[in-house]
């Protein structure tokens, strides 16, 4: 039969004559029990032995050729005087110890040999050239000088793991990728089952894709033991999406930066978000113009402040209005101090302050302070344009205290009226003819009546952090015609109020999934809700990789 090594036929050898380059067992001889020749007695003294057939091959090995042997230095007297005299070598002692194993000198691979038998003893004791029966093998006394492995080299084992490893790797990868594009599937089969389901399609409408969701769980099931993973947030490109934020922070502020994540987390996923705010801020349009110069979010982005739309947003006018310039006026009796300084005006009616005018870098009036008896009662904020757009009254018993405060629209008329006095309704809301809309008892009644009835539509989608004090009203809330979607910004100190959440889960409003910016978090909400819920993790670039000034720093190796 025809052998394969290394990819080459060889034919097979010649009957009687030893395999070529096959390898030899270590002191193989030397690990056998010597078998007496029975017809030792015959053997005729002087007959020069057959010249040795089993190290032809063996470079430098000494072979019993009779033209190179040496003649016998012993003399008749010391010969036996019969062949019945020769003796067995002395038998081994069973416990003798073994010797360390030689080294080869080629593979360096140990050879494990017995002790040497002691020398014979009688008259055989002075005889070096005992003679061989003709059926034993002679002892190796020297190591073949190379030796072929039938496996190629005695260092190929190493290749292979190396390529076992690889292959690992391989299917690590590879399952890893699987794994993405099972859920990834899975999650947009999901979100057309809800989009026919929200037409009032029957089930045969949705039988295609409920089939290629259990063939998704199978798979899952066959590579990762177990279907209950929870997969990505799906976003929907025909959709708008706003970001709920409660102010424009400033630079140094953490949750600036979390903001910015978001954002480029989005934009990677071609979706352009809004920011809704929810505080009054005079200052608001040039914080928004730092957000955009500062790349915190998309410069095509719109920003919403739930105050702006009540003064501004929803008059239609094809240009911007202008409010009326009533400037300020004072009394035939008053004068006024200045401060260039500081830029305040300060008016005086004889010797009593009544008004305090603070001025902008511009030299445009910004807030006016008015007093009465030598105490405040109110302060107006003016716009750039000098229009007052918020008045502030104070309780005249206690002057540090806010009592009510009034939101003017550009055109002078009241929006929203709020008032700190027990038993009057915490916010209205007025009509451009200063007629009640509707009243609320708190600020999150406020906002969420706003955003379901003015600002958002059923094609909205907002993202809510758990820092935002009305998520937990938006949830709870499942008939909204928006659509909520929660962000655990800050799983340190939100991690409560994520666990509030999973315990209620089935009664919240979390279709759309969850969004958080930490592993434990993704794994905390994938084992408690068995992957029903789709949860996405936003990258933070700055954990992720070190800053330019810490790579410069960094000394090359």
């Amino acid at each position: 039969m025809a052998l394969f090594k290394h990819g080459k036929k060889q034919q097979p050898q010649e009957q009687n004559q030893p395999p070529i380059n096959q390898q030899q067992q270590p002191n193989n001889a030397a690990n056998q029990q010597q078998q007496t020749n029975p017809q030792g007695n015959n053997f005729q003294q002087g007959t020069p032995s057959a010249p040795n057939q089993y190290f032809q091959d063996v470079p430098d090995y000494p072979v019993n050729d009779p033209s190179q042997q040496q003649p016998n230095p012993a003399t008749p007297e010391q010969m036996p005087e019969s062949n019945n005299s020769y003796q067995q070598p002395a038998p081994q002692q069973p416990n003798a110890p073994l010797t360390p194993p030689p080294m080869n000198a080629n593979t360096g691979a140990s050879q494990m040999t017995r002790p040497v038998n002691p020398a014979p003893t009688g008259s055989l004791a002075s005889n070096n050239n005992v003679p061989t029966p003709p059926n034993q093998r002679p002892l190796s006394t020297q190591a073949p000088a190379s030796v072929d492995h039938p496996y190629g080299s005695l260092e190929n084992w190493e290749y292979t793991e190396k390529q076992l490893k690889d292959l690992e790797t391989k299917q690590e990868e590879l399952k890893s990728q699987l794994k993405i594009q099972l859920l990834s599937s899975r999650t947009f089969y999901s979100h057309l089952i809800q989009s026919k389901q929200s037409v009032h399609l029957d089930q045969s409408a949705i039988d295609l894709e409920v089939r290629k969701i259990q063939r998704i769980n199978d798979t899952l099931r066959r590579w990762f033991g177990t279907d209950m993973i929870s997969g990505d947030v799906f976003f929907d490109h025909n959709r708008k999406y706003f970001i709920l934020q409660e102010d424009l922070l400033e630079a140094d502020d953490n949750q600036r930066e979390r903001l910015a994540d978001l954002a480029y987390y989005l934009d990677d996923h071609n979706v352009l978000p809004s920011i809704i705010t929810l505080i009054y801020d005079e200052n608001i349009d040039a914080r928004w113009q730092a957000y955009l110069d500062e790349g915190i979010i998309n410069p095509e982005s719109e920003m919403l402040n739930i105050y702006n739309y009540f003064q501004t947003g929803d008059i239609k006018a094809p240009q911007p209005l202008q409010g009326p310039n009533t400037g300020i006026e004072i009394g035939p009796q008053a004068h006024v101090e200045s401060d260039q300084e500081h830029n305040i005006d300060r008016v005086y009616n004889g010797n009593t302050l009544v008004m305090k005018i603070t001025k902008d870098l511009a030299g445009r009036p910004a807030t006016i302070n008015h007093y009465h008896d030598g105490e405040i009662i109110s302060t107006d904020y003016l716009d750039e344009q000098g229009i007052n757009r918020l008045t502030q009254v104070f309780n005249p018993k206690d002057p540090n205290k806010v009592m009510d405060e009034f939101f003017y629209r550009v055109d002078n008329s009241l929006a929203i009226v709020k008032s700190y006095v027990s038993g009057e309704p915490y916010i209205q809301v007025l009509n451009r003819s200063n007629i009640m809309v509707k009243s609320f008892d708190t600020e999150q009644e406020f906002i969420v009546w706003w955003l379901s009835e003015k600002a958002l539509d059923d094609n909205s989608t907002l993202i809510v952090p758990l820092s935002s004090p009305v998520y937990q009203l938006l949830l709870e809330k499942t008939d909204l015609k928006f659509k909520v979607l929660p962000y655990v910004d800050n799983y340190e100190t939100e991690s409560q109020q994520l666990a509030n959440i999973l315990d209620n889960a089935e009664q919240l409003n979390l279709k759309e999934g969850i969004l958080v910016n930490n592993e434990e978090a993704q794994r905390q909400i994938s084992q408690s809700t068995q992957g029903k819920i789709n949860v996405s993790i936003i990258p933070s670039p700055n954990k992720d990789n070190p800053s330019a000034s810490e790579a410069e720093d960094t000394p090359a190796n």
